[in-house]
């Protein structure tokens, strides 16, 4: 009995070792090389083989992966990618490296730990955002953006075109190298890239024998302050509104006790910040507001800037709207759907101001949050607008930077 216990027991051990010895599959691997009738090629992708079995590329789920013990088998399916589905004879398996034959070219992988990647990440001084200019082509600029813990963003943005590549960055200290995977084209920084310089200005990197030098693009101006109110906010289960009495409460309805303040204003000046998607930078620009006042009229205009352009510089073919809006509750937003968020006092560069802070909606569902001035008919401390839209979706900041007056 009792030797039957004992071999029982050094039974379940050499098991349990064995088992423990036996590398794993599953996991996240880095495609590092590829040797395709004797040509050898680096295409960096990043392969998770999910113990759901399925395969995830990129981000992207293609298929799905099972292995076959007996004959050390990979066997892969899928409906997307062509020449994917097939059996990979594992070559070598270890738990820092695969080696597999697909089709009769020989890939290596190396085991991505990503503890030890987010680490060798957060010391690297690489994250926010960087600009390159007239990259890849003359009058284009590349922004690249590294975010915690491996994320990456590349943007190419010109007159009338933006493309958008997202992907993965692993830092190497001792080395110096960064290793940028998801940048296509052979004109990038895919792959392995030396660090030459990294420093609070500037980035530079060598890769295959090319210097790029990229600048650090400023950080964010302002904070970003995402609006998550909605249409079902302002209304009742029944579709009344919610608000209706609510322009009893908002500055700006007298002009008889306010137009003093308004008299002398020759022009408002504001900052225009257009969110970079995917980064936490703006792209900015000054706007100028004219304004006419009369008080023979008791009226007033404003130039409408919160298009994101002013008279100075409108786009080909565009003009200016007036806006005699004296009898308009919400100048120079004419919403018809808002509440009054509360009130506060903000400081920008224009001064300090005590506001009515506006909650609107749009028609086309486009947030709108509004600092009115109390005591200056007709201007906003601040704007935000934020389009939700995941495809055309945009976010942005109207800041007051200074009220010009003549006397």
């Amino acid at each position: 009995m009792k030797k039957a216990f004992l071999l029982s027991l050094i039974l379940f051990i050499v098991i349990g070792l064995m088992n423990a010895q036996k590398p794993e599959i599953t996991g996240s691997w880095l495609l590092i090389r590829a040797e395709v009738d004797g040509e050898i090629q680096q295409p960096y992708f990043v392969n998770e083989f999910h113990k759901s079995g399925t395969l995830i590329m990129m981000g992207m789920e293609v298929g799905t992966w099972k292995f076959d013990e007996n004959s050390k088998t990979i066997a892969l399916e899928s409906d997307f990618v062509d020449d994917f589905s097939g059996d990979m004879s594992i070559l070598k398996l270890t738990d820092k490296e695969l080696v597999v034959d697909k089709d009769g070219a020989k890939l290596f992988y190396q085991r991505l730990d990503q503890a030890e990647i987010a680490a060798g990440n957060r010391n690297s001084g690489l994250f926010g955002t960087w600009e390159l200019n007239d990259f890849p082509y003359p009058e284009l600029n590349t922004l690249i953006t590294f975010k915690e813990p491996d994320l990456m963003t590349i943007i190419e943005k010109g007159e009338g075109y933006e493309g958008r590549i997202s992907g993965t960055w692993i830092f190497n200290e001792k080395d110096m190298l960064l290793l940028m995977i998801g940048f296509m084209g052979d004109n990038g920084f895919n792959g392995e890239n030396k660090v030459l310089v990294v420093d609070e200005e500037k980035l530079v990197l060598e890769n295959n024998g090319r210097v790029f030098e990229t600048k650090r693009k400023a950080s964010k101006p302002s904070k970003i302050e995402r609006l998550t109110f909605s249409g079902d906010d302002f209304f009742t289960s029944d579709g009344d509104y919610k608000y209706e009495d609510e322009d009893r409460n908002l500055p700006w309805a007298n002009w008889s006790e306010m137009k003093m303040g308004l008299l002398n204003v020759s022009e408002l000046v504001y900052n225009y910040s257009l969110l970079i998607e995917g980064t936490e930078t703006f792209d900015s620009k000054i706007l100028r507001a004219n304004v006419e006042a009369s008080l023979e009229e008791e009226g007033y205009q404003i130039d409408f800037i919160f298009y994101g352009y002013d008279s100075f510089n409108p786009p080909d073919d565009t003009q200016i709207p007036p806006n005699p809006s004296y009898d308009l509750d919400l100048y120079p937003l004419h919403e018809d759907t808002y509440r009054i968020a509360g009130s506060e006092q903000i400081t920008t560069p224009a001064g300090t101001f005590d506001c009515t802070v506006v909650e609107a909606l749009s028609d086309s569902d486009v947030l709108k949050k509004l600092w009115m001035i109390n005591d200056r008919l007709g201007i906003y401390a601040r704007i935000i607008e934020e389009d939700p839209d995941e495809t055309f979706g945009h976010y942005i900041i109207y800041e007051l930077q200074e009220i010009k007056t003549v006397y």
